[in-house]
């Protein structure tokens, strides 16, 4: 038999007793795109455009069901292109709404040129995206998508797990509301989107309470101070509305950090911009992953006792300062192993890219492993397999199963 929870508005299988784990929370069995659409609908947005691409459908069709049954109360839209989608939002943003919309491969694509216009306007937003590659045709979990559009100027986080998407959507709107920069939350395709969790789902009332009502902004329509938005802007003028968005993109490191400490506080489950494992002067490799393989890592360097794993949760703006600071007790001769699930046709992948800037003037070794590229499985088998070469014979790029 099944019942409707009042307070979280869902069908569950009874009982669904509060969680005694964590205060005034539902324990739920959800894909991870319920829980992306679960926590919008937490967040009370209030425009969605929507455009169906696998495998990110599920997200906007949930939403379509929660404002059809009146469980949301919001402008739901389906549109004409991904192009068209981020349009809307860009228009409803500037009205002053709280925006939501999701993606994948190339939608995100598609909407590559509004990206920029998103960001440069500084309109806040938070969209999903399920990590799909591109060319030759794919639908399987690959971060190639997103990782290409890290120069557009919005914030990207990576999820884990399906509760650590919905926390961390909350918390986006939260730092996005603030700082006027867009952000985006990205999770693997089919390992996270569909695939059945539990997940911790809190009341609402506990969400209303750590995020407050949108607040209009800057590049907000006034109808008692009119301006006009996306007119030809001279040197001078462009020179400095990028000169702030520098300044405020600078403070997001240590800001995302604090609003994860603040959440931990509020709803018990702590985060940070990055996770460091086992991680001391005895670690003799360290593993850097994002998303799903984290999991895989974990559980595998439980038989490694010298290798350590630093987990990435804030991509861009990349966490330097973080990344510093978790390294920092590692001997002079410890490696560092950097598994890429993407592909952007440089030697390196994008992760390599960053970890390279964020330690320049080090002496850490590392070496870069393409794995699970285009949604090839990457089983404990395969992380063991780049232990074994990070420690034996690396090159400064690998490929991994490949075949």
């Amino acid at each position: 038999m099944k019942k409707e929870n009042n307070h979280n508005g869902l069908m569950l299988e009874e009982p669904y007793p509060e969680s005694p784990r964590y205060p005034r929370h539902v324990e739920v069995v959800m894909k991870g795109n319920y829980a992306a659409a679960e926590a919008a609908r937490l967040c009370r947005v209030g425009f969605i455009p929507a455009y169906p691409i696998t495998p990110q459908t599920t997200i906007v069709e949930r939403l379509s069901e929660l404002v059809a049954e009146g469980k949301l109360e919001a402008t739901y839209i389906n549109m004409d292109s991904e192009h068209s989608v981020f349009a809307a939002a860009m228009g409803a943003a500037i009205g002053g709404e709280r925006v939501f919309t999701a993606t994948a491969g190339q939608g995100l694509f598609y909407a590559h040129e509004v990206l920029q216009a998103i960001s440069h306007f500084r309109l806040p937003m938070v969209m999903c995206n399920v990590g799909r590659p591109s060319i030759p045709w794919n639908i399987w979990s690959d971060q190639s998508d997103s990782l290409s559009q890290r120069d557009t100027g919005w914030i990207q986080f990576y999820g884990e797990s399906s509760q650590e998407v919905l926390d961390t959507i909350i918390q986006a709107y939260v730092l996005t509301e603030k700082t006027r920069i867009p952000a985006m939350v990205v999770l693997d395709a089919f390992y996270q989107s569909h695939t059945s969790e539990n997940v911790w789902l809190p009341d609402q009332n506990l969400v209303d309470r750590f995020l407050p009502p949108i607040q209009p902004g800057e590049m907000s329509i006034d109808l008692k101070k009119p301006k006009s938005f996306g007119g030809l802007l001279p040197p001078e003028h462009y020179n400095r509305m990028n000169y702030s968005f520098w300044e405020t993109m600078n403070q997001v490191e240590a800001l995302a950090e604090e609003i994860a400490t603040d959440f931990g506080a509020h709803f018990g489950r702590p985060y940070s911009n990055v996770e460091a494992v086992n991680i001391g002067p005895k670690t003799r490799l360290v593993l850097v992953t994002i998303s799903s393989i984290t999991s895989t890592a974990r559980g595998v360097i439980r038989d490694y006792p010298e290798v350590g794993l630093l987990k990435l949760r804030l991509f861009r703006p990349f966490p330097r300062e973080a990344v510093q600071r978790a390294l920092a007790p590692l001997s002079k001769d410890a490696v560092i192993a950097i598994v890429e699930r993407n592909f952007l046709g440089d030697n390196e992948g994008a992760i390599m890219q960053e970890m390279k800037r964020a330690l320049y003037g080090s002496n850490y070794k590392m070496y870069g492993f393409f794995a699970g590229v285009g949604g090839k499985d990457v089983p404990p088998v395969t992380i063991e397999k780049i232990i074994h070469r990070a420690f034996h014979r690396p090159e400064e790029v690998n490929w991994v199963d490949v075949g």
